[in-house]
């Protein structure tokens, strides 16, 4: 009766461990390893039923046997667990970071899609990626490197663990967060929320890199139920990633495959080129680098809905990307100034445009961006610099970028000015039109806004 007892519980608690390595360690352990450590542990009970005949042979020191052993044995199987569970730990989580690694994060997520797949429902996947951590290294070493991903997962990890995300160290600087049960907007909302804190927590050293923060890129995509394997959703977050980074760093994008293909349009050659002057910017003035990442992205997007010829698409995007490389030459205490400027100050900074000038015939390559660069804050009543031209006697394309750069700097974060909202500067946009905006171009503006940037808009504006 004693044998059928404990061979009872023990089959009860071999069945109970089983299930909880199904539902905890999916993917980590060996069949063949679960095997062996079942056979060891039936090998136990059939060492029991010795030691039940020992208890029938000799009485009371064969049950002070009995008792001995099963107290070893469960110590013994007690070690065993906590084994498996130090095996998982190493099979499942990155040792520098104590986030999960790659790994297990690919194979959670194959089971979550396929999951999704039969039942319904949605998720989005995040990849952030650490800015200039290259840069970070090299000024400071590996052993303080791996200090920023360790804090920088601690981080990840305390500001996720009560939404029920799971974050993984990608590899080398980059990490992913799988947001169950999550929209692609939310996830865009709370990856940009974490980003703006991460921004704000110090951490030694990282006043050398050019956000003078700890900073990431972030590309999301959301689970679509036409997807055929989880590959497609990694793949579509990545080259999100890609975007967020070459709109300046330190962003949170979306996936929109409109948005990125027209970013593959790049003329290879030129913009690499004119990459090389902007990147001079990076160092001196980190808020017009990413100005005009962001002025360009606008262009590519709003070239493709103008009747231009693919010649004046193309000066359009390049000059939107260089139209701002003359405040190389302009003071850093001018640029980063945070109250109003004094008026010699204003025309020091109104120079920028003639100095962006000269910078461009220097190179001798891109002579059809010179208007772009010397003629965007002129003004369509004439009341703009450096000239007061007005109406059609400024270049058509540069009546066009004036529309694109305003509307971005109305709607940057910059110290010395309160940021309008896009519904906020829409508003903007029609109230100048035809004063400082050639009104022909205003509309079309900003219906391409509307249509692109929907969840941006925080209020029906209405037409005048």
């Amino acid at each position: 009766m004693s044998l059928i007892v404990y061979f009872a519980i023990n089959v009860i608690i071999l069945i109970g461990f089983y299930r909880s390595i199904q539902s905890k360690f999916t993917g980590v352990f060996n069949f063949g390893l679960l095997k062996e450590v079942f056979f060891i542990y039936f090998v136990t009970l059939l060492l029991s039923l010795v030691l039940i005949i020992l208890i029938d042979n000799e009485g009371f020191f064969g049950l002070f046997l009995f008792t001995v052993l099963v107290v070893l044995l469960s110590i013994t199987f007690g070690k065993v667990l906590e084994w498996y569970q130090e095996m998982a730990n190493q099979a499942n989580k990155d040792y520098l970071t104590g986030l999960y690694n790659h790994g297990y994060f690919k194979d959670y997520l194959k089971e979550l899609f396929r999951e999704t797949k039969k039942t319904g429902g949605q998720f989005s996947v995040a990849f952030l990626d650490l800015d200039d951590f290259k840069k970070y290294n090299d000024y400071h070493g590996h052993v303080q490197g791996d200090r920023l991903l360790k804090f920088v997962g601690e981080y990840l990890k305390n500001e996720t663990k009560d939404c029920g995300f799971t974050v993984a160290r990608y590899g080398g600087e980059e990490f992913a967060i799988i947001l169950p049960k999550t929209e692609k907007h939310a996830a865009a909302a709370f990856m940009d929320q974490l980003r703006k804190k991460l921004n704000d927590t110090p951490f030694d050293g990282v006043e050398r890199l050019p956000y003078r923060c700890i900073s990431f890129s972030c590309g999301i995509a959301e689970y679509e139920s036409d997807m055929y394997e989880e590959s497609e959703l990694l793949h579509k977050a990545d080259q999100a990633l890609y975007y967020s980074k070459a709109q300046g760093k330190n962003n949170v994008q979306l996936y929109d495959e409109k948005r990125i293909s027209r970013d593959a349009l790049k003329f290879k050659e030129d913009l690499d080129a004119i990459e090389e002057q902007l990147k001079l910017l990076l160092y001196k003035d980190v808020y017009t680098y990413r100005h005009s990442k962001r002025v360009f992205t606008y262009a590519m997007e709003f070239s493709d809905r103008l009747p231009l010829t693919e010649e004046e698409k193309r000066t359009l995007i390049l000059g939107a990307l260089v139209h701002d490389i003359g405040k190389i030459e302009v003071s850093r205490d001018i640029i980063n100034k945070k109250g109003k400027l004094t008026s010699d100050e204003w025309e020091m900074m109104k120079k920028h445009v003639i100095w962006g000038k000269e910078i461009v015939l220097s190179d001798g390559r891109f002579e059809e961006v010179i208007p772009l660069v010397e003629l965007h804050h002129e003004r369509y009543d004439g009341r703009g610099y450096p000239y007061g031209i007005k109406g059609e006697e400024i270049p058509k394309l540069a009546r066009i970028l004036c529309i694109i750069d305003s509307f971005d700097a109305m709607t940057t974060d910059r110290p010395y000015q309160r940021t309008k909202t896009f519904s906020e500067a829409i508003v903007e946009l029609r109230r100048c039109s035809g004063t400082q905006f050639d009104p022909q171009y205003v509309e079309p503006f900003i219906q391409m806004i509307e249509e692109y940037y929907p969840e941006k808009i925080t209020n029906k504006t209405v037409s005048t």
